[in-house]
Formats: C-alpha cells, structure tokens, sequence
C-alpha cells in the first residue's frame, strides 16, 4: 500500500463526526469526484474509501450508488436516475441547471466543517507522496472555477498552493514540507503530518552532516594538496643547494612538514612548542616554495 492510500484508509476510518462535519465531509467526497449536471460517480483503488463513499452518500443523501465491478482494481459508484441525482443536487444546495461547479459555502455550518470537507476532497481527488522521495501533494480536480474555490479556501487557512494544468486537469499542489504537514494535521492525519516532520528532521540533519563532511574533506584535499608542494619545494632545495642556505626557524619548518606530511598548520604550530605561530609558519612554507620555484626558474 502506498503512502497516500494508506493516509486515505486512516482518514476513511476516522468517526465520531459531527453532524455537521459528516455532511461537509460527503460533499466533499461527492464535490471533488466525478459530479455534473449529468454525471455523479466515484472511482477509486482504496476499498476504504470506496465503502466511505457508498455509505456516507446513502446515509446522508438518501440516493444508493450503484457499485460496478470489474477485473480491474479500480472500484466505482454510479448514482443513476434523475431521482436520485436530485437528491444529492438539493442535499448540498446544486442545480442541474449550473453552467459552472462552484463550492457552496452553505454546507459549512461551522468553522470545524471545512476541514471535514477538504479531507473529503483529498479522499476524492488528492494524493501524497512518501516524504522519503519528495514533498508533494496534489488535488486533480475537474473544473476550472471549482479549483480557483479550492485555492482560494486554501489561501484563507494561510496555505499557499500553487496551480498547472495536466492532461485537462487543474492540478492544484504543494511542494513545501510546512504546508503539506498542516494539510494533513488539519484533515485529521496527524501521524502522517508527525511523520513527515520527522522525516524531514532527519534530511536535515543528513544534509547538515554531509556539508560538515563535504567542508572537512576540502580542507583535508587542500591541505595535502598544498603539503605536497611544500614536501616538493624542500626536497628540490634539499638536493640542489641544501637546507643549509634556509635559516634556522625555515629549517625547523621544513623538517617539520617532511616529517608530518598531513599535519595542518596548528598541527605543525604545536610540534614547534608554540614557539612559532600558526601564521608564521604559513609564511615560512609559502617563502621556501617561492625559493624553491625561483631555483627551478634560475633567478
């Protein structure tokens, strides 16, 4: 089962609703699925929420979907005959006559009802991804107004959607982690919502350690990187003209980095008893290299 399926079948199983709530809920469900003026349907692979959808329509409308099966997994309820499309039409406060599907604000009694109606929509038209893979979360609606509505009610809870178009669809989704977790927190899917916090905590701190990591292993690359010019430059002075011509503190120096060849500049300033600082020594190995490069050059 799937991240978002199994979201669906722990929302589908949620009750003690409201009054209230449950016919916001079922308008939802109903809303968000396949409704005209000449057709009202739903379609889905949860068996959860398919059986959701059949008894919540018939408990709250009164019209009996008709269930068709087939070989497939997808599952779908027809609500056939002009009776009992106009049983769910009037329920929620429609008309076959609409040229357009809007959200009708007269099914909220309460405050509380509208988070039952979007978890509706999501069980209807939404989807979700593992958080493992990618933040998002997506509503495939229909209808062009119907999905300015579902924006718009986003945007009074503080949500921020955003809007494309897909295959005929309006695709209206989220890609912040914030967001999709008061979405889910909100519907009634807080171990989803806790969940994805937690999976998003534990990126971070991957992310955190593999910079730390990414940094330590630049400076350790650069380190050797420069150690080995340095080796190089007294190994050719040694050979040429001898250390002899450095003085004394160039010649503890140069001993020091032949000698520690990994060491960092601290590393190297505490072998010399702190006599000589971290700086200086810098300056010192960037001195004998310029010798060095000057000999090979004959200045």
């Amino acid at each position: 089962m799937s991240f978002s399926s199994q979201i669906k079948s722990e929302l589908s199983l949620i009750d003690n609703i409201n009054e209230c709530c449950n016919h916001a809920q079922v308008y939802g469900l109903v809303l968000f699925a396949h409704y005209s003026g000449l057709d009202i349907s739903f379609k889905t692979e949860n068996p959860d929420v398919f059986n959701l959808y059949c008894k919540s329509v018939y408990k709250e409308t009164g019209a009996e979907p008709r269930v068709i099966t087939g070989k497939a997994k997808m599952m779908t309820a027809v609500i056939e005959g002009a009776e009992a499309k106009e049983k769910i039409r009037s329920c929620f406060g429609h008309s076959s006559k609409e040229t357009s599907l809007r959200i009708n604000y007269a099914n909220f009694q309460n405050e509380c009802c509208i988070n039952s109606f979007l978890r509706g929509a999501f069980l209807a038209c939404g989807s979700v991804s593992d958080p493992q893979k990618s933040y998002h979360l997506e509503f495939v609606v229909p209808h062009k107004k119907l999905s300015s509505d579902l924006i718009r009610l986003f945007n009074e809870l503080d949500l921020s959607p955003k809007y494309i178009m897909r295959k005929g669809n309006h695709i209206v989704y989220f890609k912040d982690s914030e967001s999709i977790e008061d979405f889910l927190a909100y519907i009634g899917a807080q171990n989803a919502s806790l969940y994805l916090m937690n999976v998003k905590i534990e990126k971070d701190v991957k992310n955190q350690v593999n910079r730390k990591l990414n940094f330590e292993m630049y400076n350790l690359e650069k380190t050797v990187s420069a150690s080995n010019r340095q080796i190089e430059a007294i190994e050719f002075i040694e050979k040429t003209s001898g250390l002899s011509i450095l003085n004394d503190k160039a010649k503890l120096v140069a001993k020091l980095r032949k000698n520690n060849p990994e060491a960092t500049l601290s590393e190297l300033q505490k072998l010399t008893d702190n006599t000589i600082s971290k700086s200086g020594i810098k300056h010192i190995l960037d001195r004998i290299t310029e010798t060095a490069d000057k000999m090979k050059n004959g200045v």
